[in-house]
């Protein structure tokens, strides 16, 4: 797979390619003048068609790397997070879990770490505002790391 840097190299060719064709069109030496203008005018179009294309690609794979590292952080932390009822939580250096709720949700289909809060509206209620996924809030509860935790 092509890096980041190795597109940069191709633009900075076709950039080259394309300077020295408008050059050449701009240029008095052929018996057939129109023809080579018309022949270059395709080259440019043709080069500036191609920067177009690998401008794509690179956007694509600055992407897809971000979206490596995002999962990577994500598979890094999944010995540090344990489910407890209806919420996930941190596991302190004691290796139990301490703290505030994390949204299930959100870390199962997204792989982020979203703390829980109580609905405005109801206290028995706890939700990440972003996803919307309501949770009880005696099944998600902050967990003391000294306290014992019941399945």
């Amino acid at each position: 797979m092509p890096d980041i840097a190795a597109i940069g190299a191709v633009l900075s060719s076709l950039k080259t390619a394309t300077d020295i064709a408008k050059l050449l069109r701009e240029t008095d030496l052929s018996l057939e003048k129109a023809e080579l203008k018309l022949k270059l005018a395709e080259l440019i179009g043709a080069l500036a068609d191609a920067k177009i294309e690998v401008t794509e690609i690179q956007e694509l794979l600055a992407k897809r790397e971000q979206r490596i590292k995002s999962l990577e952080d994500a598979f890094q932390s999944k010995d540090s997070i344990c489910r407890v009822r209806d919420a996930y939580y941190v596991i302190n250096e004691n290796g139990k879990p301490a703290g505030a709720p994390l949204c299930v949700r959100s870390w199962d289909v997204e792989h982020k770490k979203y703390q829980l809060q109580y609905e405005a509206k109801d206290r028995f209620v706890k939700v990440y505002p972003a996803c919307k996924q309501r949770y009880e809030a005696r099944m998600a509860q902050n967990i003391d790391p000294n306290a014992t935790p019941t399945a």
